[in-house]
């Protein structure tokens, strides 16, 4: 028996332009370099969706907006936002975003 898709027609969103990073002022290469939410979400953006070719962008299930960083703690949190409520895959998103958030960050930060 083939399952049909769960969201056979997406919408499809503009990928936003990447912004390139201002360079640090200090040329000192001990000196530690902070995460922000815009290296978060480069980290996750192109992730593909379970079920289409796109990625997670452009399907509108991650945005910037939805990267919270915690500098005191080193807690980073997202959400993510399916494109349908009842989305059996929601799981299958939620561990892509936090194995490739565990893989690329450092390890002093909880995903």
């Amino acid at each position: 028996m083939v399952m049909g898709l769960i969201n056979a027609n997406p919408v499809i969103h503009e990928k936003k332009e990447r912004r390139v990073r201002q360079a640090p002022e200090t040329t000192d290469e001990n000196a530690v370099e902070l995460i922000d939410q815009l290296e978060i979400f480069d980290h996750i953006r192109d992730i593909k969706d379970p079920e289409h070719p796109y990625s997670l962008e452009q399907l509108n299930v991650v945005t910037e907006d939805s990267v919270e960083l915690n500098d005191e703690s080193n807690h980073v949190r997202v959400t993510f936002t399916p494109t349908v409520e009842h989305c059996s895959m929601a799981t299958v998103i939620g561990l892509c975003i936090r194995v490739k958030l565990i893989r690329s960050l450092p390890p002093c930060y909880k995903v």
